[in-house]
């Protein structure tokens, strides 16, 4: 007689212990995530069509009458200086399409009197790229919902939900945990008895005529199966967007390696020291460059942004077509320049480098949906509200389910209490049977 092998038995216990254990991380991480899922899912729907719904509900600031020939980049540098002498350029695109006018990120220079930059209530201004007029100006991200705040707003509380570094390390977090709990999620549509493809494939459908918990719990299953890569995409780009040199790039470089970002490249240039005795390149001349530089490589999109990092002692250029400030495909060129002697210090050039810097580059497209161009957009917004209405759907389900393990444990405790109240009265019976 051939004895059975005691540890027959402990792959089935592990593997339901396994499964035990992914189904309490999806649904506590899930709900508490949900929320944040919720909000970040519907806003990033509106945010995809920014610039669209900014000069819809704004066209006071986004739009101009005025036709004819633009200030040069250094006239218009100029007309901020002079607009208000407590700010300087911080980054604007200087071509933009006709009709349309320069939104300028402008930035407060330091107080003399306290050391301390100005304490300034905004930090954009619009002018009129014909006559450099100021058409207005607003902080970005300021609460709420009027037409000139609302987009930001929306944009903000999407990125960092409004709290700056806090927010944006919050929301890091957030990522990361959706990164693992897509995985998780995954793991439990797999069924765990034969035939395998045969029972997976109903994971896959929503059975018609079903009632509505059936329903819900179909529809939360099949579209996280066959949503299952964009969601994934969307929370690693979130990890990128948010802890880029935290987490993301060491992560890529375990398997591929990868370029130091341009803030970390910043922060060595930084301590450099640097030749001051020389004066700086204007705009006007530092563009003109870095044309030059795009000739000599090819390049056939026009420069038509700048940002002055004058504490780095440099320019960067965005070349891009007026129409897209963001570019297509899997991003903008952008060259870096010495903002005194000229020299090319960095050229971010998309779909160039090792295939940690290309994944790195398609991170931002992918999560906008600008890889795509305007299809691109629309998915990401439709997305949107499909990863609210999985969380939507997630809690709804664990919300029936509490209440019916509560009902069928009131049912026991009353069962259980009928019981003992018919035992009791035997028991009386009983006694008072042998008191007569």
């Amino acid at each position: 007689m051939v004895r059975p092998r005691q540890h027959e038995a402990r792959p089935g216990r592990r593997s339901l212990d396994l499964r035990l254990v992914a189904l309490l991380l999806h649904r506590y991480v899930g709900l508490l995530l949900a929320g944040f899922l919720v909000m970040t899912g519907i806003t990033g729907s509106v945010i995809a069509f920014q610039d669209e719904l900014e000069g819809w509900l704004n066209p006071a600031l986004f739009t101009t009458a005025s036709r004819g020939p633009y200030l040069t980049p250094s006239q218009l540098q100029a007309r901020i200086a002079a607009a208000d002498p407590r700010i300087e350029l911080n980054y604007f695109l200087f071509d933009p399409p006709a009709g349309r006018s320069i939104v300028a990120a402008i930035r407060p220079l330091t107080d003399p009197a306290t050391g301390q930059p100005y304490i300034l209530d905004f930090d954009q201004m619009f002018l009129d790229p014909v006559t450099g007029a100021v058409l207005g100006q607003r902080l970005y991200g300021a609460c709420c919902f009027s037409r000139q705040h609302l987009i930001p707003f929306l944009y903000e509380l999407h990125r960092e939900l409004t709290a700056g570094t806090s927010g944006t390390l919050i929301m890091g977090v957030i990522a990361c945990l959706w990164t693992v709990d897509c995985f998780i999620g995954f793991y439990l549509t797999l069924p765990r008895v034969r035939p395998f493809f045969a029972k997976w494939r109903n994971a896959w459908c929503i059975k018609r005529g079903a009632g509505t918990h059936r329903l819900i719990l179909d529809w939360h299953r099949a579209s996280g199966l066959w949503l299952w890569l964009a969601f994934f995409l969307v929370a690693v780009s979130g990890v990128y967007l948010t802890l880029e040199d935290q987490v993301f790039r060491p992560v890529v470089s375990l398997f591929s390696p990868t370029r130091p970002s341009p803030f970390q490249e910043a922060i060595e240039r930084a301590k450099l020291p640097r030749d001051t005795a020389k004066p700086r390149l204007s705009l006007d001349a530092a563009i003109a460059v870095a044309a030059g530089e795009a000739l000599r490589r090819h390049w056939t999109l026009p420069p038509t942004a700048i940002f002055d990092a004058n504490w780095l002692g440099a320019y960067g250029i965005y070349f891009f077509p007026a129409t897209n400030d963001r570019g297509t495909g899997l991003g903008t060129p952008i060259l870096y320049l010495d903002d005194r002697s000229g020299a090319i210090i960095r050229a971010d050039v998309p779909g160039e480098g090792s295939a940690g810097d290309i994944f790195t580059q398609a991170q931002f497209p992918l999560h906008s949906g600008q890889i795509g161009g305007l299809a691109g957009r629309i998915i990401v917004s439709l997305l949107g509200w499909v990863v609210a209405g999985l969380s939507i759907t997630g809690v709804i389900l664990w919300w029936r389910k509490r209440r019916a393990a509560q009902a069928s444990r009131q049912k026991r405790r009353q069962a259980k209490a009928a019981v003992n109240t018919g035992i009791s009265s035997d028991k009386s019976r009983d006694t008072n049977r042998r008191t007569a």
